[in-house]
């Protein structure tokens, strides 16, 4: 399970609010991986019931925009809509995960 920063059992509330997930670059996922996981996490569903990454954003692109020791690399971010939720990825490795308006 994601560590974002909500503390409430109420999936409701938790689905309507904007999370901050923090990729750790010691981890065994690659961004793009914890990006699938943190939304379907918060949108409370399978991970391999959710749409490709790949039909929204590259991967690849993803993962090497977001500095591989957790530090900016480039500025700037990426924003996107994945599976509902509107998705700015910073390249500190900060993903800003929200429901589409």
């Amino acid at each position: 399970m994601i560590d974002t920063n909500e503390t409430r059992d109420d999936s409701t509330e938790r689905r309507a609010e904007t999370h901050h997930v923090h990729y750790d670059p010691t981890a065994d996922e690659r961004p793009s991986e914890m990006l699938v996981i943190a939304v379907a996490d918060i949108a409370d569903a399978d991970p391999l019931e959710l749409e490709p990454l790949f039909e929204t954003v590259d991967p690849d692109t993803l993962n090497d925009f977001v500095g591989t020791d957790g530090l900016p690399e480039v500025g700037g971010h990426i924003s996107f809509r994945y599976a509902g939720h509107d998705v700015t990825v910073y390249p500190s490795g900060l993903l800003e995960i929200e429901p589409a308006s």
